[in-house]
């Protein structure tokens, strides 16, 4: 299914199909008694409706039994705890101008951010984890510089040289003496 549809859109848009099929239905079965000479036709309509009609009426009855158990396991879902942010809470630079490039080299750090990665990963991942504590969004430029330091002191590996139009990648060295 291509569009999103809310729940209520749904049983809306199904409801106005069971509508629409009963009309056609009683339609359809006046036009018999009406008119004898086509009584064919309409009754082949008044049975393609009624079937349409139990088809409908089948898929809203399952579906709002559906969309009312979905709704209470949504609404009784707990937030989901992070522990990773308060362990790195305590990791946490002052707020002073060197932060930003501190905030960076942590995010680069994170074992939550996929290998290899380059500058827009880092600061998208900076971004999301430590937004509360940035002044403005961290730019891709701004971590690339981060991530060329760390390369210069050995904190990280080149894993692909950027190119014009193709950014560097990085992967972390391992503990163990890479």
């Amino acid at each position: 299914m291509g569009a999103k549809l809310s729940v209520e859109e749904v049983m809306a848009n199904l409801e106005r199909r069971a509508a629409f099929h009963r009309e056609q239905e009683a339609l359809h079965a006046q036009q018999v008694v009406f008119h004898a000479q086509q009584g064919e036709h309409h009754r082949e309509q008044q049975a393609v409706h009624a079937a349409e009609l139990q088809k409908v009426l089948q898929s809203l009855e399952t579906f709002r039994t559906a969309a009312g158990t979905a709704v209470d396991l949504a609404q009784t879902l707990p937030p989901a705890a992070q522990p990773a942010a308060v362990a790195d809470e305590a990791r946490l630079p002052p707020r002073n101008r060197k932060m930003v490039g501190r905030l960076i080299k942590l995010a680069a750090e994170s074992p939550g951010l996929a290998e290899p990665f380059g500058p827009t990963d880092v600061a998208a991942e900076a971004n999301r984890r430590f937004a509360g504590r940035l002044p403005e969004r961290i730019g891709p430029r701004t971590a690339s510089d981060v991530l060329r330091r760390m390369l210069a002191e050995g904190e990280i590996k080149l894993v692909r040289e950027g190119r014009p139009f193709q950014e560097a990648l990085y992967a972390r060295r391992t503990r163990q003496g890479g």
